[in-house]
């Protein structure tokens, strides 16, 4: 009896029949762009993969993509998707939270995810802002913001995510930006490779309720000078002039940005 071939799928065969309902010009597209690509890369079947999401406009990225999805509630995904994991290892899980999904309501299991090295990867969209909810501020508003909550400015300190998760014990923690395509998808090789919990933050500009919050990072004309590109097994710098040190020697992540 012959051997059935392995079905190759290309980022086409990820789409949904789903119409993607974000506002026009939000870094969300892209981010389903580039995930859609990886997972044609990775060479799964569709029902070997599954998007597990709470509340927020990241979280209705499992409608878009052509696999297994659970849309489910405010800040529980991390305890859904252990769940998905423990029930059916076969599978490729992905987490999809923003900074108010994963960090406020979420924090908690987020952070019990991470030490628990579950084997599933965490897509964390960071715009400082609650974009479904039009306007109020996040765990990861910067202090001074004024938002719908904050008329006066917001005066908690944020949280950096990145410090969070290797709070954690996270074991692959990285970040990347929304507009730059190329070094997005490095991370998403990267992190779909690990094998354990792997957090990705990703800065996604909301244009409505927060524009421009990433600018000083994202811009062209300041985003190579501003990202410090780790690779696994090589040495970096962080500036021109500063010594070479091994990533591996501080527990650094692979394809990780500055501010």
């Amino acid at each position: 009896m012959a051997e059935t071939q392995p079905q190759t799928l290309s980022k086409k065969d990820f789409k949904s029949d789903q119409e993607v309902r974000w506002c026009p010009g939000c870094g969300d597209y892209a981010i389903l762009n580039s995930v859609q690509g990886i997972m044609a890369e990775l060479g799964l079947p569709r029902e070997k993969l599954c998007f597990v999401s709470g509340i927020g406009c990241s979280s209705r990225f499992p409608y878009y993509m052509n696999t297994y999805g659970f849309h489910t509630i405010h800040g529980r995904a991390p305890a859904i998707a252990t769940g998905v994991k423990v029930a059916n290892p076969e599978l490729s899980v992905w987490v999809v939270t923003g900074d108010g999904d994963g960090l406020s309501i979420g924090g908690n299991h987020m952070a019990h995810f991470l030490r628990r090295n579950v084997d599933a990867k965490v897509l964390l969209f960071n715009n400082e802002i609650y974009g479904l909810t039009k306007g109020q501020y996040s765990p990861t508003s910067p202090i001074g913001l004024r938002t719908k909550t904050s008329p006066m400015g917001t005066v908690d300190r944020p949280f950096n995510p990145i410090s969070f998760a290797l709070g954690c014990g996270a074991t692959f923690v990285a970040r990347t930006i929304d507009t730059h395509q190329k070094h997005m998808d490095g991370v998403l090789r990267a992190a779909a490779a690990h094998k354990g919990a792997a957090f990705v933050e990703i800065y996604q500009n909301c244009l409505i309720f927060n524009d421009g919050c990433f600018d000083a990072v994202a811009e062209k004309t300041v985003r190579d000078e501003k990202t410090v590109d780790l690779r696994p097994f090589r040495s970096t710098r962080f500036a021109e002039g500063q010594p070479w040190i091994d990533e591996h020697a501080y527990g650094l992540a692979p394809a990780t940005v500055s501010r």
